[in-house]
């Protein structure tokens, strides 16, 4: 196919991105959006002149059809995604899988016996940094993963965002997840977790998780995740540092290597994410998503497979798992 025709389902930050990232592609051309708040979707449909689907059977009845970016809330993934195998659509669907064990095996399963193709938006699989910490581990410039220290943390003002409806762990360590069994090629057999309540506890989740992770090869690491940093300190402090037998990766994300300064305060904007660039999105999105048009046309494979991002949801299980029990638990 030329041209894929592409709909996108949720229209928060990140189904906004997907929509405007597709307007903007040459290979793909947005037919559809939609949205619950309908007025929000009547907006942006009008914005990109598309059409405002008012349900999502109208969506699905688009014609010509091909694929979906499922951007809701990650409560919504599963009925979303079973309706995209229904209906025969390619899915491009948000990490993660889904925020339920047994709801991202469903859709797993569903995908396999339907035949659709479906790429989960673990981000970190299109990041040149963490793409970098990859190629070294692959090649062995590093020789054998021996130990490692990672963490993601994130602002408190998208704690109070979520409200509650998922965890630190399933929103952000889940990103951590994937990209470690994938730079170090290995599995995760036990992970020992701990938790911190304050801030957020009106919302009964964490403000932090700090937990070990053991490997297949008897490689180990710790592993701190937030989202509580305070306002104006940055949106994400993540980092990697990966020891082997002969040699070192690190990866800092903190100031994006630029600063802006004003009157009242001092701001860190992104430069690798979404960035716009002489009117036109760039970044490691817009990677993401030509990855998954291209493969799509080509009928070629994902980066990420259904059944590694099913697994990623696992593990981050286990670690809440072993929140709840207080003791290791092990994940296979």
């Amino acid at each position: 196919m030329d041209t894929l025709k592409v709909a996108v389902l949720g229209l928060g930050v990140m189904g906004q991105t997907h929509a405007r990232i597709y307007k903007e592609m040459p290979n793909a051309e947005l037919v559809a959006v939609y949205d619950i708040a309908q007025e929000h979707a009547s907006r942006i449909a009008e914005s990109y002149n598309v059409t405002a689907a008012e349900s999502l059977e109208e969506l699905f009845a688009v014609p010509g059809l091909d694929a979906v970016s499922i951007c809701t809330s990650d409560d919504q993934h599963k009925t979303l995604a079973l309706l995209a195998c229904k209906y025969g659509k390619h899915v491009l669907i948000e990490k993660p899988l889904a925020d339920d064990l047994a709801e991202a095996e469903d859709i797993m399963n569903a995908v396999n016996e339907s035949g659709i193709k479906m790429m989960v938006g673990h981000t970190l699989r299109w990041d040149p940094r963490y793409y970098q910490a990859w190629r070294a581990v692959q090649e062995g410039k590093i020789g054998k993963p021996l130990h490692f220290h990672a963490r993601r943390n994130n602002s408190y003002q998208n704690g109070l965002r979520l409200k509650g409806r998922t965890s630190v762990i399933m929103f952000l360590a889940v990103h951590d997840i994937d990209v470690l069994e994938w730079i170090l090629n290995d599995k995760i057999v036990e992970v020992y977790a701990i938790e911190v309540r304050e801030r957020l506890q009106q919302f009964n989740v964490a403000d932090a998780v700090v937990c070990t992770f053991k490997f297949a090869s008897g490689a180990v690491g710790t592993y701190e995740t937030s989202w509580v940093l305070p306002d104006h300190y940055s949106e994400i402090d993540a980092k990697l540092d990966l020891i082997g037998t002969q040699g070192v990766v690190n990866i800092n994300i903190f100031s994006q290597n630029v600063v802006v300064h004003t009157d009242k305060h001092f701001t860190y904007p992104d430069t690798a994410y979404g960035v716009d660039l002489y009117g036109k999105n760039t970044g490691i999105m817009k990677e993401e998503l030509s990855t998954f048009v291209s493969a799509v046309q080509e009928n070629a494979s994902f980066p990420i497979s259904v059944e590694e991002a099913y697994r990623a949801v696992h593990i981050a299980n286990c670690i809440e798992e072993s929140i709840k029990l207080g003791r290791p638990v092990q994940t296979v």
